[in-house]
């Protein structure tokens, strides 16, 4: 067997630490910074979330409207039925 063991040197492409400080400020920040930085990351379309991002805008607006015509419809169901 080979005696393998993992390399000395420090690779300072990954900090850990400056990760974990990242992400805390994003989920303390404000949801209208969190907004405008997915909006900035969708608008780049460099990113794996891009296609979910849009996706969620998209939904955003039509989820409601769909909801206002269901409701709609049930309403005018029921005063068809008195």
């Amino acid at each position: 067997m080979s005696d393998t063991k993992p390399p000395d040197t420090y690779s300072g492409d990954f900090e850990p630490l400056e990760e974990v400080e990242s992400e805390l400020e994003r989920l303390v920040g404000h949801p209208r910074f969190e907004a405008r930085r997915l909006q900035a990351v969708a608008e780049e379309g460099e990113s794996g979330t891009t296609p979910l991002i849009e996706l969620a805008v998209v939904a955003s607006r039509v989820i409601p409207f769909v909801v206002l015509m269901i409701g709609l419809i049930v309403g005018v169901y029921f005063l068809a039925l008195r």
